[in-house]
């Protein structure tokens, strides 16, 4: 228990923090902004900017949002893998032989290109365990010795993931310094079904890694009803006795501050705002928006489908798109600062949500839609598509139900032409769940007795 003539000491692991912009920063940064209004000397252990990787989104904006109290440790990662790749970037891939004989007149056969590939890709999910930070490892843990040794050791460690290397921090910090861990779970780890693809090796080392996690954490806490319950089918009642539930939200008073537009007269922008990622694909609305206009139904000099942000899928869009004859309609826009995104949020007719496939997660960006109070089109199962449906202002329907995506794609451009509901304050805001996650932390410092 801590001493009542000095404030409670957090030790927040998290990569993920201002000015990294991932939509993950933002619970971590609600959280870290709780504690220091309600008392807490709070530290946070995170990554280097300096040491990003190009794809990352960075808004130094963000960083005006980390209270003036709070310090920050920076630990730059070891990307020994990124090493490693450049040598067998180097080595010249298997030509095709040069003669008419098998062996290009060597006498031995050049190897197949895509063994020399999957090779790369083995090296590359083999460095890449439990994910492409884990360089950052050994230098957040030196960060946070020091850290101990300079300032006092933490009342208690909270940590939030992915990246889950994160977790990995923070089991050794939970070890050498011997406090008590609070572990948060935004996404399923071990068992995520849309990472089928890995390697056995790389979902075996998950699964060790999720159970030594389990194992030592003290409280752990979900975003999503569904990954809880499976972790507690998986783990057993006993373990399940020390998880919490806190869904995620955002910060209300981000969009408070910003005008409200009417959405334009000119026409219906339905936008997707964020990446494209983990069988994210848009592919389904892409047909039934090309079906719509082929029978009259939407007009397409009226009509725009945006994405607002990078897009990492496997199919080519642009040309899925020109194959559909809407190539005029379907617009793809770099990624812009948070607050640029919110606004884009605030003046588009209707937002679309992409989660097919992930009925164990609620990402992060269905709450910024909620609070926005737009019409919401949401290709989803599970947790996401309930939240969606209760919100009151939203559809959601099964990534693979041709028609129900259609009549669903034209239900919500009708609502935008409608007054709708505020959905209740509580769906989205998510100072109460960093008010949760305090609580979590004061039962970790002082648990209750039985």
């Amino acid at each position: 228990m801590t001493s009542e003539s000095r404030r409670p000491r957090a030790l927040v692991v998290a990569y993920d923090f201002p000015p990294h912009a991932a939509i993950g920063t933002m619970r971590t940064l609600r959280v870290v902004r709780l504690l220091s209004a309600r008392g807490w000397d709070t530290t946070v252990l995170t990554s280097d900017p300096a040491h990003f990787r190009p794809s990352t989104p960075n808004d130094p904006a963000l960083l005006t949002q980390v209270p003036a109290g709070v310090t920050v440790l920076r630990a730059g990662p070891l990307r020994m893998q990124e090493g490693l790749l450049r040598l067998l970037r180097r080595r010249p891939a298997p030509s095709a032989p040069q003669s008419n004989r098998q062996d290009g007149g060597s006498g031995r056969t050049p190897a197949p290109a895509g063994a020399f590939t999957r090779v790369k890709n083995v090296v590359n999910a083999a460095f890449s365990i439990p994910d492409q930070e884990v360089g950052w490892v050994l230098p957040a843990l030196w960060s946070g010795l020091r850290y101990r040794f300079q300032s006092g050791a933490p009342d208690v460690i909270y940590s939030s993931a992915p990246p889950w290397t994160g977790q990995l921090v923070a089991y050794g910090l939970k070890l050498l310094l011997r406090r008590p861990w609070v572990a948060d779970f935004r996404d399923p780890w071990s068992r995520a079904p849309w990472r089928g693809d890995r390697f056995r090796f790389a979902i075996r080392a998950a699964a060790f890694l999720e159970r030594r996690v389990v194992a030592r954490a003290d409280r752990i806490v979900f975003v999503a009803k569904g990954n809880r319950d499976d972790f507690a089918a998986h783990y057993g009642s006993r373990v399940a006795a020390k998880f919490h539930l806190v869904p995620n939200g955002c910060d209300p008073a981000e969009l408070d501050a910003l005008e409200r537009p009417e959405p334009s007269a000119n026409g219906h922008v339905m936008l997707h705002a964020g990446s494209l990622y983990a069988g994210r694909t848009p592919l389904p609305v892409f047909k039934a928006v090309a079906q719509a206009i082929d029978r009259g139904l939407l007009d397409r000099s009226r009509f725009r489908l945006r994405f607002l942000g990078t897009n990492i899928v496997s199919a080519d869009l642009a040309e899925a798109c020109r194959e559909l004859r809407i190539d005029d309609v379907v617009e793809f826009l770099p990624r812009v600062p948070r607050q640029d995104g919110l606004k884009a949020m605030l003046s588009a007719s209707s937002l679309l949500l992409l989660q097919p496939g992930h009925t164990v997660s609620v990402p992060g960006k269905v709450y910024e839609y909620l609070a926005v109070g737009r019409p919401i089109f949401a290709l989803a199962e599970g947790e996401t598509a309930d939240v969606v449906q209760h919100s009151g202002i939203g559809v959601s329907v099964a990534s693979d139900d041709e028609p129900s995506i259609l009549n669903g794609l034209l239900r919500v451009v009708q609502m935008s032409q409608g007054p709708l509901p505020a959905p209740p304050r509580e769906m989205y805001d998510g100072n109460l769940g960093a008010a949760a996650i305090e609580q979590v932390l004061r039962q970790a410092v002082a648990p209750s007795p039985d």
